[in-house]
């Protein structure tokens, strides 16, 4: 009873000390907020999506096989003894229509294996799974939709179940819905289906030997990762043996088993855990500000401790009072930063990062709420421990007396030695954050200076997906697109349009190729080209260069004899000489497991077609009327904005659909920044932290210079006094903070050295320690500390000996 009565006492003194010092306090309390703010939002994000488990039953047995298999490699899983069970989903998103009353709407599905909610221990909210009789050839159409299609389209109606929808222009009944935030195979899936094996992306014929799916499964009780691991070794290889020319028969692409959470969070693991460590120095950096100004409010109050140790006061009760000060403000600044905090998690989803894995599930709950009065109560003890320690210390007699001038200074350089130390290890965690983000500005700048093989200006982009059941033969499809693609050629202020099956640098579909002429390889020992089916106009709207040979012309029907244009690495790979030696114009090739032979009719130039980072692909481009895909990219050529354009081009749809919806409606610009998302966003974030600790560093080394030149007031004076010049006086100062900022830079290059290999995965054309941003880093913080040491200096050499020698 008697503790809480003087921690009462302790945290009501502190409060009314804050209240007489309003600037001190509000200083104090925003350095925090800030630094607490911005952890909790990273903990957050690092929690839902690192550290959470997976809201499925016993998620740990769950595992993932890595890579695309096709139906027969399957099969050969579906066998193995360590596993209760085992499923397959398609390995894309099937785009389908939705259509009705209102405005018609492209959905995102998924196709699964009966046994997926099964597997994962899943229940409906709505209705029930898949039957097994539901996954045969010919079997009953059925869905499953989320909670968000639910209720958003179908208003919430609990009477949904058993009743009858439209997807992909193919009457489906609906059989249950799913929990909300339920992202499994991919995220954002608004309907499930069945039969993986019948994904429209991939053509029936050349389905037994693609390898489209994806596969997972769970471990049986009492079955190690490690067993299941070494059986999935022995399956591979027992398939590989019985397939031996099959495209996931190769070596080095035969699949490895994770566990399934391991697998979704593999490509953002790293990188969040780089930016939770990078926040944390901007903590870091936050406390030491604080710790620095209470250290310069408790020099000020030497006096009043004297005089309380004096009557009686222990301390121990000394520092409880000034550790009492400190909590108070870092609960407080957890308070405000916890309110930061949401106020940062509530901009994620706009934020076009990464396909954040989990999203959905990433929000304040009680453990970030905790984690937040955790690191309240840890920084309020940081930065409130050294002050406590040197001003609970006072030498009563000389203090009391006024004098006890060696004592004093005595304190007074052991208090700016605490200051100096805080200022050096500010600077160093700087500059580890600096130097990141440089790394990152300059990989963004060598991307922006990459030849992408294409222009991307005043080009609008978008998907369309024609249903199967409507669109049931090639000639349905091809004619659709080519008929869209004149009616949009006539509007106003559309130069050109072309359709394709992928635009740059978002993904492709591929192919083995082979040179008719030469001998015979394996099907999985011929190079994979890039395959893509493009309308007349597709290299003239994109300004794609043609090399050599003719484009597609009106006679390249489905009829006619197939052609196909390769792009120079194609040439390059199988004609080394090329552009000089054999031309491959009219050269023959085989695409795929086809045996009909396709004759090379035109080069076209280089397109980076897996993104601005990544080295063209060996491509072939086929006329869109002799392959026709159901689900294309539309591109279109303005002469002013290219949005404007998208209202007369969703009417053009309409008049020859009016149930054909459109979706992924940008510019090709906005394109290309999002193909970059993972490291734009990084290097925005560790940006503004660097430049944050750039601010933070600045002020706590000016305010230990102004607090040195102060404390130093009587020997600047007696300096004067004794023929010291303003720039010796100057020069005094100004060395100090260049002595405090060189040992901090020293100390931050070796820790940048280390820590910034971890970027490596995100660099394009820099290395990790580049000695150019290493040492431009280290001049720029010599700039900060000159900018930051001139006010102090200067008002040092305005410094009056003879007031000064008085006031002594």
């Amino acid at each position: 009873m008697r503790l809480l009565e003087s921690l009462w006492q302790d945290l009501f003194f502190a409060w009314r000390g804050m209240r007489k010092h309003p600037g001190f306090a509000l200083t104090a309390l925003l350095t925090l907020a800030l630094g607490i703010g911005a952890n909790t939002a990273m903990f957050a994000v690092v929690r839902a999506v690192l550290l959470k488990p997976l809201d499925y039953q016993n998620p740990d047995g769950l595992v993932r096989l890595s890579g695309g298999v096709t139906l027969a490699h399957f099969e050969v899983f579906q066998s193995g003894r360590c596993f209760s069970e085992v499923g397959a989903f398609a390995g894309g998103i099937e785009n389908m229509t939705l259509a009705g009353n209102t405005q018609p709407e492209m959905l995102k599905g998924a196709r699964v294996t009966a046994n997926f909610l099964h597997i994962l221990g899943v229940q409906p909210v709505l209705g029930r799974g898949f039957l097994s009789e539901e996954d045969l050839p010919g079997g009953p159409a059925v869905a499953l939709i989320s909670t968000e299609l639910w209720q958003r389209r179908f208003g919430g109606d609990r009477a949904i179940v058993g009743q009858a929808a439209t997807f992909a222009a193919t009457p489906y009944t609906i059989i249950g819905v799913l929990p909300a935030n339920f992202a499994f195979p991919f995220a954002g899936v608004d309907v499930w289906i069945t039969r993986p094996t019948e994904w429209s992306v991939i053509p029936i014929k050349s389905s037994p030997l693609s390898p489209a799916l994806g596969v997972f499964a769970r471990l049986k009780p009492h079955v190690s990762f490690e067993q299941a691991s070494a059986e999935v070794k022995v399956l591979n290889r027992q398939y590989a043996s019985a397939h031996p020319g099959m495209l996931d028969a190769r070596p080095n692409r035969m699949a490895q088993m994770r566990l399934l959470k391991d697998d979704l969070v593999s490509a953002v693991r790293t990188k969040l855990w780089m930016l939770f460590g990078a926040v944390g120095f901007v903590l870091l950096i936050a406390c030491g500000n604080v710790a620095s100004l209470l250290l310069a409010r408790a020099a000020g109050r030497t006096h009043e401790f004297a005089v309380r140790a004096a009557i009686g006061a222990s301390r121990a009760r000394l520092m409880a009072q000034l550790l009492a000060e400190s909590l108070l403000l870092a609960f407080a600044g957890g308070v405000f930063g916890a309110l930061f905090g949401e106020w940062c998690l509530s901009g994620i989803g706009s934020v076009t990062f990464l396909d954040l894995p989990r999203a959905g599930e990433i929000h304040l709950d009680s453990m970030v709420l905790g984690f937040a009065m955790a690191v309240s109560a840890a920084t309020g003890v940081l930065f409130g421990l050294a002050p406590s320690l040197g001003a609970s210390r006072p030498e009563l007699v000389n203090m009391l007396r006024g004098s006890g001038a060696a004592s004093n200074s005595e304190r007074r350089l052991h208090w700016l030695n605490s200051r100096s130390l805080l200022v050096v290890g500010q600077v160093a965690l700087s500059v580890v954050l600096l130097i990141g983000a440089t790394l990152l500005m300059e990989s963004m700048a060598h991307l922006r200076g990459v030849e992408a093989g294409f222009e991307s200006s005043n080009l609008l982009t978008m998907q369309i997906a024609l249903p199967p059941a409507r669109y049931d033969t090639g000639q349905k499809t091809a004619a659709f697109f080519e008929e869209l693609v004149r009616r949009v050629e006539s509007v106003p202020g559309v130069r050109t349009a072309a359709v394709t099956h992928t635009l740059p640098t978002t993904g492709w579909a591929g192919a083995p190729v082979q040179v008719t002429e030469r001998a015979a390889v394996k099907l999985n020992e011929r190079p994979i080209a890039i395959l893509e089916s493009i309308t007349l106009d597709y290299f003239h709207t994109l300004k794609i260069a043609l090399k050599r040979g003719r484009a597609f012309t009106a006679h390249d029907t489905a009829d006619s004899r197939p052609v196909v244009i390769v792009n120079e690495s194609l040439a390059r790979y199988f004609w080394p000489e090329y552009p000089q030696g054999p031309d491959p114009i009219g050269q023959h090739v085989f695409i795929g497991a086809n045996t009909k032979a396709v004759e090379i009719v035109g080069i076209a130039a280089d397109v980076r077609q897996s993104g601005l980072d990544e080295e063209p692909m060996a491509g072939v481009y086929r006329p869109y009327a002799q392959s026709p895909p159901q689900s294309a990219m539309l591109a279109v050529k303005t002469s002013g904005n290219p949005l404007h354009f998208v209202g007369a081009v969703r009417r053009a749809v309409s008049a020859l659909d009016r149930e054909q919806p459109i979706s992924a409606v940008k510019t090709m610009e906005d394109v290309l920044t999002e193909s970059q998302g993972q490291r734009r966003l990084a290097m925005t974030l560790l940006a503004v932290f660097a430049t944050v600790a750039i601010l933070l560093t600045a002020i706590g080394l000016y305010g230990t210079l102004a607090y040195s030149v102060v404390q130093r007031t009587k020997e600047l004076g007696v300096r004067r006094a004794l023929g010291a010049q303003t720039g010796d006086v100057l020069w005094l100062v100004i060395s100090q903070g260049l002595g405090l900022t060189l040992m901090g830079v020293l100390l931050g290059i070796g820790g940048a050295w280390g820590l910034t290999r971890i970027l490596s995965g995100l660099l394009f054309q820099i290395s990790a320690t580049d000695p150019l941003t290493f040492i431009g880093v280290s001049v720029l913080f010599v700039a900060v500390a000159l900018a930051a040491t001139f006010l102090p200096a200067r008002r040092a050499t305005r410094v009056d000996p003879m007031s000064a020698l008085r006031t002594g």
